[in-house]
């Protein structure tokens, strides 16, 4: 895969080579005004010119020190933009550049334009993270304007709107066996550079392709890994309820089939003596009779031992608080939780079912709905009912299709013989309708 510091490397070397395309074609005019003077062709000389010469040593020396402050610039920014990223000033940067290569055009008096293809070279590099390569609107102006910039900028469109020192001109008054090859090596110069930048926009976009490709790539390898997760978590929590299924059933089977087993053999022992002796089946009956409340208190406690923990130290109203606030600081998720029911005194069954029935819409409006506000209200609307209204803003649903959460719901309200329905429109909306105590369990 092409990498990154390749690409830098392809702009030092445009670097330098403008550097030397600006050194040569400054040193051209020095070189060649010697030796028209030494060869006292001066005379011929400005006569073949539109205009007074400038100083050659003074073209030759804006050109140098306005380029070198054109390399000191994009160095700062180079190294700068290594560590930080700042789109505002990154863009300023890149301004200055443009103004300091304007500089150097005018210091060449309007001789070489190439040195735009480098200030272009380090625009796209310094912004390969600020746009994406498929925007095609930006890129696309960018290029119309460098191609503007280096059409109005060519010497020979501008040699016919303004009087230009002709660097050929100077060149024909060299030796025939010099001339010509300066020349040559200075469009040679010009053409290399041109090449370059044709190189590295080619490398760019290759590597920009690539760099797309890994993040193509790693997003399908984190999709792959977070399905994976998911079916691992779905099979973590079947095993959970399948191992709790097996527990419960343990703990009903020990209590209930004990007590019930030995509730049958008393009535079998009854039957035998309620026709011989009666104070002894009298007896009998009174140990059966111990023997079913100790099956009813073995049966309370295996239901206390699956009722949630935090039902056990608070009330109703602190528990839920205490759920919906860890439920917040976890997920980010803004609850809005009202309650209305005052000191309402619930069988330890309601409460665990109220409990449930909260947590487990929580839990949907986060895995299924991806909510980001919930409101519950807990509220009596009249002397026989309290009633419980769970409200999300996750995306809903257009038809419910019962599931597990939705199907244990439905069971748990029908033990306290309440009511619940669904309604999908405009997020998820849960009502649970609870009947008071005195006719819960008709």
């Amino acid at each position: 895969m092409p990498k990154f510091k390749v690409l830098i490397s392809l702009r030092r070397t445009m670097l330098w080579l403008n550097f030397f395309a600006i050194l040569f074609n400054a040193t051209l005019f020095i070189y060649a005004t010697d030796y028209v003077i030494k060869t006292s062709q001066s005379y011929q000389f400005l006569e073949s010119l539109h205009h007074i010469p400038d100083s050659p040593r003074a073209i030759f020396g804006e050109s140098i020190i306005s380029f070198s402050v054109l390399a000191v610039v994009m160095s700062f920014h180079h190294h700068y933009s290594a560590f930080k990223q700042d789109t505002e000033l990154n863009n300023t940067i890149i301004f200055v550049e443009f103004i300091l290569a304007i500089f150097v055009f005018l210091s060449l008096r309007l001789t070489y334009n190439g040195i735009f293809l480098l200030i272009f070279v380090d625009f796209i590099i310094s912004n390969r993270n600020q746009y994406d390569f498929r925007d095609y609107f930006v890129w696309m102006m960018v290029v119309v304007f460098l191609l503007f910039l280096l059409v109005i900028t060519d010497y020979s469109i501008l040699s016919h709107f303004m009087t230009l020192p002709d660097l050929t001109i100077y060149l024909n008054f060299l030796p025939s066996n010099i001339g010509p090859k300066l020349l040559v090596w200075k469009n040679f110069i010009t053409i290399l550079n041109l090449t370059l930048f044709i190189l590295i926009l080619i490398y760019f976009a290759i590597y920009q392709l690539n760099q797309e490709n890994d993040i193509q790539n790693k997003l399908a390898l984190a999709s792959k890994a977070n399905y994976e997760l998911k079916n691992y978590a779905a099979l973590s929590e079947y095993i959970a309820k399948d191992r709790e299924r097996k527990r419960i059933a343990r703990d009903i089977h020990d209590s209930v089939g004990h007590a019930l087993t030995g509730i049958a053999a008393g009535i079998d022992a009854t039957l035998v003596l309620i026709d011989v002796d009666k104070d002894a089946t009298k007896k009998q009956l009174v140990k059966i009779q111990t023997a079913v409340k100790e099956g009813i208190k073995d049966v309370r406690k295996a239901l206390n031992r699956i009722r949630p923990g935090a039902l056990n130290n608070y009330t109703l109203q602190e528990s839920l608080k205490k759920m919906l606030r860890e439920y917040a600081d976890i997920s980010r998720i803004k609850i809005d939780f009202s309650y209305h029911w005052g000191s309402a005194d619930f069988e330890k069954t309601t409460e665990d079912v109220v409990f449930r029935i909260i947590e487990e819409s929580i839990t949907n409006s986060l895995r299924h709905g991806h909510a980001s506000q919930v409101s519950i209200a807990c509220t009596k609307p009249d002397q026989k009912t309290y009633q419980m209204v769970i409200k999300d803003n996750g995306t809903g649903a257009q038809k419910i299709v019962p599931g597990y959460g939705i199907t244990q719901m439905k069971e748990r309200v029908a033990i306290i013989n309440g009511k619940i329905s669904f309604d999908g429109q405009n997020g998820f909306t849960i009502v649970v309708d609870i009947p008071a105590e005195g006719d819960m369990y008709d």
